[in-house]
């Protein structure tokens, strides 16, 4: 389009826009000139504007006349004359001289106010001029502020146009494009902001403040209209936008002011392009901070970037690699194709880890753990290698360590059970190999515990490492030692010719042990009882010899200690046979096969049951009922012991409890071994089952022990005893007379009664000796205000025999057998009808 025909359409819309705004305002034109009118008494007013070549505007009033014959130029000439405030005359348009103009000229407007009169014009006089001046500038007013709005309704029409033509690209762009009023109402929202957003055009369209659901924070709705008014607001600004599923995007957005107010916003979401910078600064920022050492070569092999790790670890510099093949860096290695097999595990697998010994610059040997990538092109093409490693030698160190604390006792340094056995089986192999007898010897140290008692555990440990020092000391570098926990010790010696040769090992070995240590001031002397298995004879297996060993060791034990003993097939098919009737017997137990019955205990002189004693048996489906003298020895000794021991127990506190609650109470008596009186827990488990049943008091429980646990630790023995009768609980010395130390130890025991053993009871009406045994028994315990129970008695006479000797309370087959519980209530009722007839 030319010059000229553009200044032309310009023209044609202020003409248009001039008369739409005078057509418009048509009363209110009209209104003003009628009050003009009848200010100065003319007849009619009318207002007129003209510009240039234009045609002139006019607004008029209800009653002006004038004639169309007036053209623009008769305006102008009127004007150029400035025939203002008094007739017109000499104007070919109005010969009649009834009109009279007044100028009007504000700003880039010009135009007059027309006054029609019926006759002659008259003139004006000051006040009447200066009212009509501001008549005029009052219509210049009315106007300007027509045209203004008539230009903003163009405005707004032309824009809203051009979003009408545009919303149909704009709904096919990939960009989100969106738009909104003055009030903030969203007018547009194309297909793009559904999909990023999640909200369709309906639901943004039809809510009140639509910037608030991308935008929940307050401030940042805040900072986010500010930039609807910024003069750079074109500019593209980065806003984290809220979606409807709660994510935040990463968006760019640039907001254009359309003439009408309207804000047109085109976006872009760089979310993706966020997230991407985001990691490759992440990326960065690890090769740079890592405390792994990172390498990466290029594809010719030359090292092309590393990180501040690598410096560290190698002690080589940026400089002193770039560029150089990464086999600078030493690594020792046994094996002869060891890079071979590591390059072709690369080109096949695309990766290789391992361990690697290496060298930094300064020749210092240091461990690593090595990760190397294959990185390849599109085409498959090797680019980059990409090597990780660390620096392991402390963990190698410390593994080491470890390795040595799990396979070494920690007291005395000697190797302990696991690596004793690793040992032993490969000497086994190797004598498998070359025909060689092994000796494998299981030691246990006597006389150990009554150190640690005495002069207490750093004593014990002071000796242990002395004898672990000393068995170390006659054992070659072929053989082997090992604590195997305890004051237990194992040996191993290899290449022996004959029995005899290990006959003088096993001599030095008890030697050496026997020779007196220095503790705490004194002398102590400890012997040794050795079990001893021997390869390939006794077993074939290492752990089927060490149990053998130790088999035999116990054999030692029972032949008087420090000796030695060679395993024995013959005692070994009798532990056999005892582990399988042990098995029987557990297995009845768990299937509760075992019950207590209860035998009375008399007094001789008022003829009244005074207690019960709880006896176990055995119900067995095959045998019938089955005593304890078939049964109780073989689980001694084993876990079994105080495990049923305590179940004993807490069957007698039930059957105390039962009886309460029927109203009667008995004194009842059970039987601890002496496995379960010394076992460390015996006297909390105790208190744990008194406290649960205490319907049963404990003074009507009487504990019998025999004298086989004093023998085995008097101090300790005594101590137990004690804990027991502070819980109030009487304590019986049981088969009293059978033993070899009984009257030695009398005097230190908390006893509170004697139990005479049936021996000496059967022979009683014939034996002198026995009666003598008993009578002095009975003056013991009267002398020590002991009493006296005597076991076994079957006949009448032996009763009437033991009242004659002082002897107070009996039990036996002769009063009654042993009888469940549920009879017990019987027989007590009979029992006393008898006594009266």
């Amino acid at each position: 389009m030319s010059m000229d025909m553009r200044l032309q359409h310009n023209q044609d819309d202020s003409l248009h826009l001039m008369a739409d705004m005078i057509a418009e305002n048509r009363s209110d034109w009209h209104q003003l000139c009628e009050q003009v009118a009848s200010c100065v008494g003319a007849q009619a007013a009318c207002y007129v504007f003209f510009h240039d070549q234009q045609p002139p505007s006019l607004a008029t009033g209800t009653e002006w006349s004038l004639l169309p014959r007036w053209s623009l130029a008769d305006y102008q000439a009127i004007w150029q004359q400035k025939a203002f405030y008094s007739a017109i005359t000499g104007a070919a348009a109005c010969p009649d001289n009834r009109y009279l103009a007044v100028p009007i000229s504000r700003g880039g407007l010009t135009g007059l106010l027309l006054l029609q009169y019926p006759t002659l014009a008259p003139a004006l006089l000051p006040p009447q001029r200066r009212l009509l001046d501001t008549m005029a500038v009052h219509g210049a007013l009315l106007f300007h502020d027509g045209h203004h709005r008539a230009r903003q309704r163009k405005r707004e029409g032309s824009s809203q146009r051009l979003l009408n033509r545009l919303k149909v690209i704009f709904d096919h762009v990939p960009i989100p494009i969106n738009a909104f009023n003055a009030e903030g109402r969203c007018i547009l929202w194309n297909h793009e902001c559904e999909q990023i957003f999640g909200w369709s055009f309906e639901e943004v369209k039809q809510h009140p403040n639509p910037i608030s659901l991308f935008y929940p924070d307050p401030a940042e709705q805040a900072a986010v209209i500010a930039t609807f008014n910024n003069s750079n607001s074109t500019e593209f600004t980065e806003w984290r936008p809220m979606t409807r599923a709660g994510e935040r995007l990463t968006t760019l957005w640039a907001n254009i002011m359309l003439p009408n107010g309207e804000m047109l916003c085109v976006g872009h979401d760089i979310s993706e392009q966020k997230e991407a910078a985001n990691q490759q600064r992440l990326a960065a920022s690890v090769f740079e901070s890592s405390y792994d050492a990172i390498m990466i070569t290029d594809a010719n092999r030359c090292i092309a970037h590393i990180n501040p790790a690598f410096t560290r670890i190698t002690g080589y510099t940026s400089a002193e690699v770039m560029g150089r093949n990464p086999d600078l860096l030493e690594h020792i290695s046994t094996e002869d194709d060891f890079y071979s097999a590591l390059y072709q595990e690369l080109n096949t697998q695309g990766y290789w880890q391992g361990e690697l010994s290496s060298r930094r610059k300064n020749g210092e040997a240091y461990s690593v753990l090595l990760a190397i990538s294959v990185v390849k092109d599109d085409e498959g093409r090797v680019i980059n290698h990409v090597a990780i490693f660390s620096d392991i030698t402390y963990l190698k160190e410390h593994e080491a360590q470890l390795r040595h604390q799990a396979c070494h006792d920690v007291l005395t340094g000697v190797p302990n059970r696991m690596l004793f056995g690793e040992l032993l089986e490969r000497e086994i192999s190797s004598a498998e190999r070359n025909n060689g007898r092994l000796a494998v010897c299981y030691l246990d140290l006597d006389g150990f515990k009554a150190v640690n008692d005495n002069l207490g555990h750093a004593a014990g440990d002071r000796l242990l490492i002395e004898v672990s020092r000393r068995l170390g000391k006659i054992t070659r570098s072929c053989d082997a030692m090992s604590r195997l926990g305890g004051d237990e010790f194992a040996l191993l010696f290899t290449g022996l010719h004959n029995s005899l040769e290990c006959d003088e090992i096993l001599n030095r070995v008890q030697s050496i042990v026997s020779e007196p240590v220095e503790l705490e001031g004194q002398q102590v002397y400890v012997s040794a009882s050795i079990g001893v298995a021997l390869y390939p004879q006794d077993g074939m297996d290492a752990e089927l010899l060490l149990r053998y060993a130790d088999q035999a060791m116990y054999q030692a034990k029972k032949q008087g200690k420090n000796t030695y003993v060679f395993f024995d097939a013959a005692l070994h098919l009798q532990e056999q046979n005892r582990q399988q009737q042990l098995a029987r017997v557990m297995n009845a137990f768990r299937q509760k096969e075992f019950l207590l019955y209860y035998q009375p205990t008399i007094d001789l002189f008022t003829r009244q049951m005074v207690g019960l004693e709880a006896l176990l048996r055995w119900k067995d489906p095959e045998y019938g009922i089955v005593t304890p003298g078939d049964f109780l020895p073989i689980i001694l000794g084993s876990k079994m012991e105080f495990e049923l021991g305590m179940w004993v127990i807490e069957q007698v506190l039930q059957q105390m409890t039962l009886w309460s609650e029927q109203g009667l109470a008995f004194k009842v008596s059970f039987n601890v071994s002496s496995g379960q009186l010394m076992h460390p827990d015996f006297s909390k488990e105790l208190n744990r089952l008194l406290a649960l049943y205490p319907q049963a008091p404990p003074a009507l429980l009487e504990l019998e022990f025999q004298e086989s646990a004093v023998l085995a630790d008097i101090n300790s023995t005594v101590a137990v005893l004690e804990r027991c009768r502070s819980l109030g609980i009487c304590v019986s010395l049981d088969n009293f007379g059978t033993g070899y130390s009984s009257l030695s130890h009398l005097n230190q025991l908390p006893v509170d009664t004697l139990k005479i053993d049936r021996s000496f009871i059967c022979n009683l009406l014939s034996n002198a000796h026995d009666v003598s045994m008993v009578e002095s028994v009975i003056q013991l315990a009267a002398a020590l205000k002991i009493g006296v129970t005597a076991e076994g008695v079957e006949q009448v006479e032996q009763g009437t025999r033991l009242q004659q000797l002082g002897c107070q309370y009996v039990q036996g087959y002769g009063i009654s057998q042993p009888l469940p519980a549920g009879q017990i209530g019987g027989w007590l009722q009979q029992w006393n009808i008898d006594q009266l007839m």
